[in-house]
């Protein structure tokens, strides 16, 4: 648990969540990154992978209402509605952009798996686990729910992936990384926005505290779902072969 010896001021704060994180980042790559990165995963590998995520990107617009139902300050329901929109959909409002879980079922499909299947199926025990734990913190507490929202580094993530999608499994269509093209774009804003408001509203020493760990549990969080997908589909040889589009 990381531990603050003192309040820290808001400029203070921005700084030491945002350097909290990169250190964290530091450790050594997951054995699931790095066969990715190395352009070394199979297509029943990343289905399986992509099937498991969705259970993660679905939770999220969920998410989002439960920080805009226990936020108690119209001025941050007011600047996060645009967000959990987006993540819903801004066809909602007229907009473009759909729902973001589409967005993965369009690269689900683009593996070879067939939509329904992956909205039906049920996550390995390791990835339901921890990203039900990462869906609670928002029903908890508001404040944590946004400190563990996307960010820079989730936007600059997207963009190293969309690199290597082209780089390495380039015979997924360009049309089906539309999800990392969308969170490469926007994800950078909503980090300046969350910031902000953690800065202002973490106004005690143990505010600041719980939201530092909070950000330092959702990179667990996303080592666990690691773990189990790196488990059954690498080193078992799990297969959606059931699910593969006809």
């Amino acid at each position: 648990m990381y531990k603050l010896a003192q309040k820290l001021s808001p400029a203070e704060f921005k700084e030491t969540f945002a350097r909290v994180n990169k250190e964290d980042h530091q450790r050594p790559p997951h054995p699931w990154d790095l066969l990715f990165r190395d352009g070394k995963c199979t297509k029943q590998q990343l289905q399986g992978w992509a099937k498991e995520r969705y259970y993660f990107v679905k939770q999220v617009p969920i998410k989002e209402y439960a920080i805009l139902h226990n936020c108690p300050y119209p001025e941050v329901r007011r600047v996060w509605l645009t967000k959990a929109i987006e993540e819903e959909g801004e066809d909602i409002i007229g907009r473009e952009h759909g729902p973001h879980p589409a967005y993965w079922l369009k690269l689900c499909e683009a593996l070879g798996l067939s939509g329904d299947y992956v909205i039906h199926s049920e996550p390995l025990a390791g990835v339901k686990f921890a990203v039900d734990v990462f869906a609670e913190i928002a029903h908890k507490s508001w404040l944590l729910g946004i400190a563990v929202s996307e960010g820079e580094d989730t936007a600059k993530g997207m963009i190293r992936d969309i690199e290597l999608f082209r780089k390495h499994y380039s015979w997924v269509p360009e049309e089906a990384l539309e999800f990392y093209k969308l969170h490469s774009e926007v994800d950078m804003g909503h980090g300046h926005i969350r910031l902000d408001i953690l800065a202002k509203y973490c106004d005690t020493k143990e505010l600041q505290e719980d939201c530092i760990n909070a950000q330092l549990l959702k990179n667990n969080i996303r080592r666990v779902m690691s773990d189990a997908i790196y488990m059954a589909y690498v080193v078992q040889g799990l297969s959606c072969s059931n699910g593969a589009n006809a």
